[in-house]
């Protein structure tokens, strides 16, 4: 499968199932996303979302999120869990509605039908996850309900909700995160948690003591008169519609993976600066059919590196789920390296250049 003005090459190489029978002793055998980052301890946290203590994304012991942790430090061989925020049981670790009627739009009865988290950062001592509320997995026009923030300050064994909160007011482009640290600041790439909506993905930045203060949060946007600058309304820095991403930095090179709905694929791009030029897109785990012997893979999404990637060795963590069965429901352990980063002309706020710019004025949602 190719992307127009993308690569196929190198393509990621499939590793192993990380979960499933392998995380059935903490209670998570039907799971799904797994996004990770680096404790301040130097253990790795994984993040899932609706989680069950059966196979399949149905049946007993239903909460999300749920962390793991692990210490692997031999990726090639696998990634390996050693413990679970909750102790011999993985616990629902943040508030969660559990509102199973599926509401389709706000105003229906129904608030919050599950709680998934999408990112999540380590700045000293405390590690800060984002997580959606999501109103209906059934509605088009209103899935989720905010973004907010929690932090924990014991490796993830207790979390703590906050009043960093992002309202969606219908196809917000700030309710899918992930972010990145790097000199001072907090990096954050957001979407709407839409596989549908085209609006594409933002930039914003905080300092890092404020990122806990919504008001603090600097969007990058265009002009048409002055070109890029931080602290204009928020402008789509690369296209949509898009699903769960992942921002890191690696070894001097931004890494950008995400699951893109139109090529059906998990896909990278790179950078050489947060506000410049992204390449094209690298098509790294290819969507197909269930059954099918082309290296495709069936019903992905996700696409999350783990933070001791390198640029010869990037671990990605990709779901797949069998709408039709259930089953699997599972996370799997994907390795590839990056293309050598091409290096555009240097970018600055009033030269570089959006795939697209959309229509002047248009900001967040």
């Amino acid at each position: 499968m190719r992307i127009p003005g993308s690569t196929t090459t190198p393509a990621a190489t499939f590793v192993k199932e990380v979960t499933g029978e392998a995380t059935r002793r903490w209670g998570v055998h039907g799971t799904d996303l797994g996004c990770p980052v680096r404790l301040s301890d130097g253990r790795v946290a994984f993040f899932f979302g609706d989680t069950f203590s059966s196979r399949g994304r149905s049946g007993r012991g239903w909460r999300s999120p749920v962390m793991l942790r692990s210490t692997t430090t031999d990726l090639r061989g696998g990634i390996e869990f050693d413990s679970a925020a909750g102790g011999r049981t993985a616990r629902e670790i943040l508030p969660n509605a559990h509102d199973v009627r599926e509401s389709p739009d706000r105003e229906s009865a129904g608030s919050e039908f599950t709680v998934v988290p999408a990112d999540a950062v380590t700045i000293g001592d405390r590690t800060y996850l984002s997580v959606a509320s999501v109103h209906s997995w059934a509605s088009q026009g209103w899935p989720t309900n905010f973004t907010y923030l929690a932090w924990s300050d014991d490796g993830g064994e207790r979390w703590h909700r906050t009043r960093a909160r992002w309202d969606n007011r219908g196809g917000s482009l700030d309710q899918l995160w992930t972010m990145e640290r790097h000199e001072g600041y907090v990096y954050v790439v957001s979407s709407a948690f839409d596989r549908t909506n085209p609006g594409g993905m933002i930039l914003r930045r905080v300092p890092e003591a404020r990122i806990l203060e919504p008001g603090a949060y600097e969007d990058w946007g265009w002009d048409r008169g002055t070109g890029w600058a931080w602290g204009r309304p928020a402008t789509p820095i690369l296209p949509g519609p898009v699903g769960e991403m992942c921002l890191r930095w690696i070894e001097g090179t931004w890494v950008l993976a995400y699951f893109d709905p139109t090529a059906y694929a998990i896909v990278t791009r790179t950078a050489q600066r947060i506000d410049g030029r992204w390449s094209e897109p690298t098509v790294q785990v290819a969507g197909g059919s269930w059954g099918a012997a082309d290296g495709t893979w069936a019903q992905i999404y996700g696409g999350y590196i783990h933070p001791a990637s390198t640029v010869d060795e990037l671990h990605l963590l990709v779901s797949q789920w069998n709408t039709t069965t259930g089953d699997p429901y599972r996370v799997l352990q994907f390795i590839t390296r990056l293309d050598a980063p091409v290096t555009p002309r240097a970018p600055t706020p009033s030269t570089a250049l959006p795939l697209r710019v959309p229509h002047h004025g248009n900001g967040i949602g």
